[in-house]
């Protein structure tokens, strides 16, 4: 059995853990530079607030229902993302992170495993220790355990095991195809236009017709919809999908000062999370973009891969090679909108290979890494950075909503008087 666990409109849920008042009100928070609505609580979804709508094409309908408006705040959603896959270890030997409000868990190998008890375990004792709300739902598949999470939802309850047949098949003979894991917009065009419209419908496919028409990834899906596993959970990091860290600016650039920082923000951003899974890398892809919408300007998207002479994951090291980059593929005279660091070629962190005409002080790099991950966690994430990441940050994306750091900043800790 697998068990699929997330939380309820994640960043809504967790504006709401520190500002009770906003409970039962219409919120919703908005995406980079505060552009669309990426999160709604039920109250927005009820008054028609789409997810994507821009901002300013619903800014009337959010004044008439006083809408409470947020900017990401990702410092925060990061933070309690960390405390709900800490506790939701708990309750597996094996925990697979599948995105910041979302996981998955093996259940196999719990002895004596009672699924509805354990899923009201999980429901109960995480709100009990995080303040999050999580939908649980648990089946012989990780395809079917995302199914009956969302099969939950839609009935609003707090978990839902499919652990029969009948109730597996109850379950998804009118459950809309277009919401089953793994179905995007090209399977569904090819699947409506063969009349599939359910997941029943979908599984009473041939396998080897599903092949041909959806490749082995279609394939494997319909085999996971008759209960025969195919996904595999892992608890370690999938290091093929590399690292990333992008940002929008707040306004355009077209000085490459401000373009550097901004790099080396990213940088640092990436070396930190190489550390966290004790991996390091061996390439580096930077990027500029322009605004493909703005057809007043010239349109530029350079980008620039460079091998790291040595597999790193220090702070100084990547933010050297980045910075050097960003100056290498940088042009006058075009307005940047977004600049990112992607690592590439990630293996673990103790598989680097060093030869006898190495330069490079591994060791040391080491331990001012460690230096500056030790004070920033105590004093709060950025309090010692490069200096080529500017504390200024004037082109940092417009926030105009943002809520307190409650978790990760000391002047923000809730009080009570």
């Amino acid at each position: 059995m697998y068990a699929h666990v997330d939380i309820n409109n994640c960043y809504v849920s967790c504006e709401r853990l520190f500002n009770p008042e906003l409970e039962g009100k219409v919120v919703v928070v908005l995406s980079n530079n505060d552009g669309c609505v990426i999160a709604r609580s039920n109250e927005a979804k009820a008054v028609g607030i789409k997810m994507a709508d821009a901002e300013f094409m619903v800014r009337k309908l959010l004044q008439e229902n006083k809408a409470r408006i947020f900017s990401s705040n990702y410092a925060l959603y990061a933070d309690m993302s960390a405390r709900l896959m800490n506790n939701l270890a708990r309750y597996t030997y094996t925990l697979m992170v599948y995105s910041i409000d979302e996981a998955f868990l093996a259940l196999s190998e719990i002895h004596s495993l009672d699924p509805d008890q354990h899923a009201r375990t999980i429901s109960e004792n995480v709100m009990k220790h995080t303040g999050l709300p999580i939908t649980v739902g648990i089946g012989p598949t990780m395809a079917l355990a995302k199914l009956a999470n969302k099969a939950a939802k839609k009935q609003k309850l707090a978990y839902f095991v499919l652990d029969t047949e009948s109730k597996i098949e109850n379950t998804i003979r009118n459950f809309p195809i277009e919401d089953v894991w793994g179905i995007g917009h090209a399977y569904y065009d090819k699947l409506k236009a063969y009349g599939i419209k359910t997941a029943h419908d979908f599984r009473e496919l041939k396998a080897d017709f599903v092949r041909q028409e959806m490749t082995v990834q279609g394939w494997r899906l319909h085999q996971e919809l008759w209960g025969k596993p195919c996904n595999v959970i892992k608890d370690v990091a999938d290091r093929s999908k590399g690292i990333e860290s992008s940002q929008s600016f707040n306004s355009y650039q077209t000085e490459l000062a401000p373009i550097e920082e901004a790099i080396a923000m990213h940088a640092a951003t990436v070396a930190l999370k190489l550390r966290q899974q004790k991996s390091m890398s061996m390439q580096l892809t930077i990027y500029l973009r322009t605004n493909k919408h703005n057809v007043k300007h010239d349109q530029h998207y350079p980008s620039l891969t460079v091998k790291v002479s040595f597999a790193a994951n220090s702070t100084h090291q990547l933010t050297l090679v980045a910075v050097q980059a960003a100056r290498a593929i940088f042009q006058p005279g075009y307005h940047y909108l977004k600049a990112g660091v992607r690592a590439t070629g990630i293996i673990p962190e103790g598989e680097v290979q060093f030869n006898l005409f190495n330069t490079y002080e591994h060791s040391r790099e080491q331990k001012l890494s460690e230096l500056m991950d030790g004070l920033n966690s105590r004093y709060g994430r950025g309090t010692l950075r490069l200096a080529a990441d500017s504390f200024e940050r004037k082109w940092a994306m417009k926030q105009e909503f943002l809520s307190k750091q409650y978790t990760t900043d000391w002047k923000h800790i809730v009080t009570t008087s």
